[in-house]
């Protein structure tokens, strides 16, 4: 879709609301559309594990708008607050999250032959 702004011609997108995080396994992704959300490569290598969960989330303010553009205009570095800090996660806490998925079946798997391994060799 084409709109005008004063004397540019820009191409815009809706936006919605909302954005849909897909999450497996201790993996997580953030789509801005559900049929991203639902066409990514998170979702479909699993369909019936993987959860995709729509978050509301609040659009930006106009006054926030306008002051972006003037840092585009000046060359100037928008405001980056210091609490703000990059999302990692660390690799204990994917296989945390894997072992918890499979470490009930796994755990009665054991037993059960541990159990048929002692009822033979009596």
């Amino acid at each position: 879709m084409i709109v005008k702004v004063g004397h540019y011609l820009l191409e815009a997108y809706p936006v919605e609301n909302y954005v849909y995080e897909v999450s497996y396994c201790g993996r997580k992704e953030f789509y801005q559309d559900a049929w991203d959300a639902f066409h990514s490569t998170l979702y479909t290598k699993d369909v019936l594990n993987a959860t995709i969960t729509k978050i509301p989330v609040r659009p930006i303010s106009e006054k926030r708008i306008e002051d972006r553009l003037l840092y585009q205009r000046l060359n100037d570095k928008d405001w980056d607050p210091p609490a703000v800090e990059e999302f990692k996660q660390s690799r204990l806490y994917l296989f945390r999250l894997c072992l918890r998925k499979i470490g009930l079946p796994l755990l009665i798997m054991l037993y059960v032959a541990i159990w048929i391994g002692l009822a033979i060799f009596k």
